[in-house]
């Protein structure tokens, strides 16, 4: 029987995108998300989300997402498992985003708010760039 993972998550950004590369040269970008809901009671609760970009993805991810920016990404969920130097394991669920939506405006390295250039996605299926204009 077949399967299908892919999650889908609309929230705010906890922190400016830093991209690193891996030591065969491919762009990596790591972030958290925050996606908002509510309790029976009203009171809020706050999840956090590992987002991982590559390639392309990394590359728009460090130039135009800040801290605060509200984003959309949908890509599959993965379980990462390592060892630290330590010697402790460690695990986390991440999504690992193939489709990355810029949603209002973005701040500037100067602080300035400025609005986001629509949406943003890249590496479609085959790796091509897909660039497509939402109008607000």
């Amino acid at each position: 029987m077949r399967s299908f993972n892919r999650t889908t998550l609309i929230g705010n950004v906890g922190g400016d995108a830093v991209m690193r590369h891996t030591s065969s040269g491919t762009a990596v970008v790591n972030l958290s998300l925050a996606t908002n809901s509510r309790r029976k009671d009203d009171s809020p609760i706050t999840t956090w989300h590992r987002i991982v970009l590559w390639g392309r993805l990394a590359e728009i991810a460090q130039k135009y997402i800040r801290k605060g920016q509200s984003i959309y990404v949908e890509g599959p969920t993965h379980q990462r498992e390592w060892t630290d130097s330590a010697g402790v394991q460690h695990s986390t669920t991440e999504v690992t985003a193939r489709e990355l939506i810029l949603l209002g405006g973005h701040r500037s390295a100067a602080g300035n708010l400025n609005e986001a250039q629509g949406s943003r996605s890249a590496e479609g299926e085959e790796g091509q760039e897909i660039f497509t204009e939402i109008s607000f």
